[in-house]
Formats: structure tokens, C-alpha cells, sequence
């Protein structure tokens, strides 16, 4: 569990990349807003607040594919999402349960429970580029075995890596597959795993998967193939050099689904040309053709800039499944320690109005370090009210106003007592996505204390009632971050959580805890009352973070494309 010791290399790259600036100095001394290619952030200080399983058959088991990789021992589970039909008003013209216990009923596409899935090995840095990857389903199922195969394409022809593996009810396996990786700007044919499940089930991937042998991994929920888009926007982190002055791209993945898809991409900044990618312009649309399984993957061309405001849009019929990745991220810039982002994006149909935007774990309670947000407008004229308590410092402006593929950024803190929650309400869809900083965010030591990892929220809108997650084995630190309304019970495993770790998000109705949870698999349950979780994991310069599991009902029906 990351006690481990690290090749020279490893200790480099982990400690040099902090640069001659002290640890949780603000990446800038005053907020600044910059404009270009459509894109406005807003930053604020990024620095310090003052205040006073396993993975073997059965629970847990692990199969690994025809694999060139070394990796050896237990490989770690991983978390899991949501369970049996409750709760959730959809319009009645929008047929099928949320959480769906068939494969045709999965087809409504109302949760991220579901029976086809594209999963993708996400280009990291070089050093861990060939380290484990895998993708692990669970069977949210009560009294079902899932039976689920996953395939790669090669030369046209699918054939199977994985499976088809027997998963019983409330169980999870974890499948160790062959690096799939595409570099920065390319199109790769059969670049993604194909996850199929005779039953209902959730996926998610670890990239890589063993916590206590890396020190840049991230994880990512994956959206069912009936959740999915033909509308969407990419969010991300700026590129930049790690310690060894190399570029690491932030880019955007893109996996096709179906047969004849035909993906248009207008880049927000300019962005680098590739095996079957044209270099693009920002504003400036380019089209690329792809069949079922294979990647279009676009990098930025240069430093200082993300894929932030990129449109993704294909042909009617064939939604596409959107990553966003940055290959070692420094959060603040400059701020040791680089690590490995991932987090595959919502459809805008899915986007809403109402968060909570509730922080990734405090890692140092002595004084509390800041934790980054991004709010990314969907459409012009979006107005936002953010509603925070009076402890929390990072918000120097709670009413905001942005245009279509715009940005602010904050990073906000407080004291041990109002750490950094805060309520977002916006006049038109937008995306809320928060990010752990580097561990030098943060008084030293920094021993088990995490690096950037990424997770977009889910909205108000979109949350559930019931999840199943599983804890990974190998990271020291795993917080399940729950969001309920005020008095609201939610247990975990059937016992309540208690409501004295609840702490109120100003006026919101809301309030979130930040639980400690074991290793394993675990249902959290709000009897009637939908809340939101999201999984959070870090130890020695590592870190991942992802949604138990989210709603994917279209709340928003009129995007702009």
C-alpha cells in the first residue's frame, strides 16, 4: 500500500517537479482573467489556508488479458456504483428506470449502470505508460450473476482479452488488460476496450491499477453506451513541463462506438497534428472518420494552453465516449508533485443547473490546503451564484457571468470547521469539476498525502438514491465524500453515517461528510432521498478520484452543437 521504495527515477520525477517555489505557494498573486480561442479563467490564489481487497476471484478477483506487462501480485479492486430500482421523477414520456436489472431496460439510459461500455488505456506520462492497466466491473445486480466479456479490436476483427468472466451478485472482478495506449494526436484503429455484461453491471478503469507500486495514476467511472452523447464539451488542465522539462499534453480521447461515425472537433485552443489528426485551429471545425472501437486522440500543440472548450460532435446515432486526460499535471502550476489525470465526461444533454460542490478530502487538518474547481459554461449568458459560508476564503466573486466555452477557476479553502464547500447555482447547464492539488500544497511533510487527481460532479439533478462502490486495496487513504440533503439518513452498509460528520453547506439544504472507508465492496443507501458520492483515494504522491455513480437522465435536451 505505497510503502514502497521508489527507483531513482521515480524520486526524481516526484520531487524535482516542484521547481524552486515553496510548497503551496498561489501559482499567481492576484486573480487574472485571460480570453482566447473562447476560453475566460479566472484564478485565484492557489495557496494554503490557516485554521485552527483484493482482487482475486470471487469478492474482488482479477483476471489478466494477453498482457506484455510485467505487472505482478494482487491487483487492487476498485469502486462501485449503484444498486436496485428507487426514487428519481423523470418526465413521464421518458420510459425505463433509472437503475435498471435488464439489459433492455438498461437502453433508457437513466444511470451509469448499464451493459455495454468502452473503456481506454489514457496516454500518461512515459515512465508508467506500460504500467497495469485495467478496467473492473461490478454487478450492482441483488439476485443475478453477470456474465461479462471484454473484447479488442485488431485488424477489423474483434476477439476477446478478457472473459467471459462469472460475477455474482454485489461482486466485483478486476481485468488486467494490454496496453492500449494512443500518444498525443493520432487516430488509432481498435484504440479502446469493448466491456459487455449479460446483466446490468457498472465499470470503471484504473490507469494504472496498482496504487502501491505507482505514483501517477488516476481512475475514471465509465458511461454506458446508451448514456452517451453526440454533443459535448471537453474540460481540462493546462499542459505544461514536468521536472525533467519534458512537455506533458493535456488532450482529449475520443472512442467511437459504432460503425460510421463521423466526429467533428472544434479545437477551443490550437492543437497538434497527428497520424490521421490534421493540426487544428482554435474555433476552426475539423472532421475525422471512425468505426466502432477505435480513438481519435487530440493534444494541444503548446505549453500554457488545455483542450478546455473543444467541442465534440458526431453524427446522429452514434454517441461517442469523451476523456479528458493530461499526461503528468502539476495543480498549481509549478506545485510539486506532477501526476496522471483522467475523467471521462459527461454528454451536455446530461449537464445541470444545481451543485454542491464538495471538496476532495482535507489532507492536512492543521491547516487545511485548497482544493481546485473549474465552472465551465455551456451556453452565452450563463449566470452563476456561488453561496459559501463565511469561513471560506478563494471566492472573491460569487456572481459571475459567462459565455459559451468560458472558465473560471478557484481555489478555494478555509479552516478545518468550513474547509472549501459551496453551493453553485447557474441560469443555464454548466460543468463543475474538482481537482486535488499537489502534495506540496500543503506544509510539509508530505508523505502519504496525494497528488492531482480530477473528478467532474454530478448535479443535484442527477443524483441517486442507492450506490455500490468498491474501495481500491492499494492506496493508505480511501474517503468516500458524501453529499445529502440536511437531515437525511445515509448509511453505508447499513449503518448510519453519523450526522455529526456532516457539516451544512451554507444555505443550500445541503451538507457534506468526508468518511474514511475500508477497503472492499460497500452499498451506501439514502432510503428515498437521491445524494451524491464521489470516491476519493491517495497515498506517497498518488491520488484518484471518481463518482460512485451519477443519474444520466437528459435534463438538458437542447444543447448547443
Amino acid at each position: 500500500m505505497s510503502r514502497m521504495t521508489y527507483t531513482s527515477f521515480a524520486v526524481a520525477l516526484a520531487l524535482g517537479a516542484c521547481g524552486d517555489e515553496e510548497a503551496g505557494q498561489s501559482a499567481s498573486d492576484s486573480a487574472s482573467v485571460t480570453a482566447a480561442s473562447g476560453l475566460t479563467t479566472l484564478s485565484t490564489s492557489a495557496g494554503t489556508s490557516t485554521g485552527a481487497g483484493t482482487t482475486e476471484g470471487g469478492s474482488g478477483g482479477s483476471e489478466s488479458g494477453a498482457s506484455d506487462s510485467d505487472s505482478t501480485g494482487e491487483v487492487p479492486s476498485v469502486k462501485w456504483d449503484l444498486g436496485e430500482p428507487m426514487g428519481w421523477d423523470f418526465p413521464p414520456d421518458d420510459d425505463g428506470p433509472p437503475i435498471p436489472t435488464t439489459c433492455v431496460e438498461a437502453e433508457a439510459g437513466k444511470s451509469t449502470v448499464g451493459c455495454l461500455f468502452f473503456a481506454v488505456d489514457m496516454d500518461a506520462h512515459d515512465s508508467v505508460e506500460n504500467q497495469q492497466y485495467a478496467v473492473a466491473v461490478a454487478n450492482v445486480q441483488l439476485d443475478a450473476t453477470a456474465t461479462v466479456t471484454i473484447e479488442r479490436k485488431q485488424g477489423g476483427v474483434w476477439g476477446v482479452v478478457g472473459g467471459p468472466q462469472q460475477i455474482a451478485a454485489l461482486d466485483l472482478f478486476t481485468f488486467n488488460l494490454p496496453p492500449n495506449s494512443t500518444d498525443d494526436s493520432a487516430v488509432r484503429e481498435g484504440g479502446a476496450y469493448r466491456v459487455s455484461s449479460d446483466v446490468p453491471v457498472v465499470a470503471y478503469q484504473f490507469n494504472p491499477v496498482d496504487g502501491s507500486t505507482s505514483y501517477l495514476s488516476d481512475a475514471s467511472m465509465l458511461y454506458p453506451v446508451p448514456a452517451l452523447d453526440t454533443i459535448n464539451d471537453v474540460v481540462g488542465w493546462t499542459s505544461m513541463q514536468d521536472n525533467t522539462n519534458t512537455f506533458q499534453h493535456g488532450y482529449a480521447t475520443i472512442v467511437a462506438t459504432a460503425d460510421g461515425t463521423q466526429v467533428t472537433v472544434t479545437p477551443g485552443p490550437a492543437t497538434a497534428a497527428g497520424n490521421g489528426v490534421p493540426m487544428g485551429q482554435p474555433g476552426v471545425p475539423f472532421q475525422v472518420a471512425l468505426n466502432e472501437g477505435d480513438v481519435l486522440s487530440v493534444a494541444v500543440q503548446s505549453l500554457a494552453t488545455s483542450m478546455t472548450g473543444t467541442k465534440v460532435v458526431s453524427n446522429d446515432g452514434h454517441p461517442v465516449a469523451v476523456f479528458s486526460g493530461q499526461e503528468c499535471a502539476l495543480i498549481p502550476a509549478s506545485t510539486c508533485c506532477c501526476d496522471h489525470l483522467e475523467e471521462q465526461i459527461a454528454g451536455l444533454r446530461q449537464w445541470g443547473q444545481n451543485f454542491v460542490a464538495s471538496r476532495m478530502p482535507v489532507r492536512n487538518e492543521g491547516s487545511p490546503e485548497t482544493s481546485l474547481w473549474q465552472i465551465y459554461a455551456s451556453e452565452d449568458g450563463t449566470q452563476i451564484t456561488i453561496n459559501a459560508d463565511p469561513g471560506v476564503t478563494g471566492i472573491d466573486n460569487p456572481n459571475l457571468m459567462l459565455n459559451k466555452g468560458q472558465m473560471v477557476e478557484l481555489y478555494v479553502g478555509g479552516p478545518l470547521s468550513e474547509p472549501g464547500d459551496f453551493e453553485v447555482i447557474a441560469s443555464k447547464p454548466i460543468g463543475v469539476f474538482n481537482y486535488m492539488t499537489g502534495s506540496e500544497n500543503m506544509p510539509a511533510p508530505y508523505s502519504q498525502t496525494g497528488d492531482p487527481a480530477m473528478v467532474q460532479l454530478s448535479p443535484i439533478e442527477q443524483y441517486l438514491p442507492r450506490y455500490v462502490v468498491l474501495v481500491p486495496g492499494t492506496w493508505v487513504n480511501d474517503v468516500a465524500v458524501i453529499t445529502r440533503a440536511v437531515g437525511a439518513t445515509v448509511t453505508i452498509d447499513d449503518v448510519p453515517v453519523n450526522d455529526a460528520a456532516f457539516n451544512p453547506v451554507a444555505n443550500s439544504g445541503y451538507e457534506v461528510a468526508r468518511v474514511p472507508i475500508p477497503d472492499g465492496v460497500h452499498v451506501l443507501d439514502g432510503g428515498e432521498d437521491p445524494f451524491g458520492v464521489v470516491i476519493v483515494g491517495y497515498d506517497s504522491w498518488d491520488s484518484y478520484a471518481y463518482l460512485g455513480g451519477t443519474g444520466t437522465g437528459t435534463i438538458n435536451p437542447n444543447p448547443p452543437g
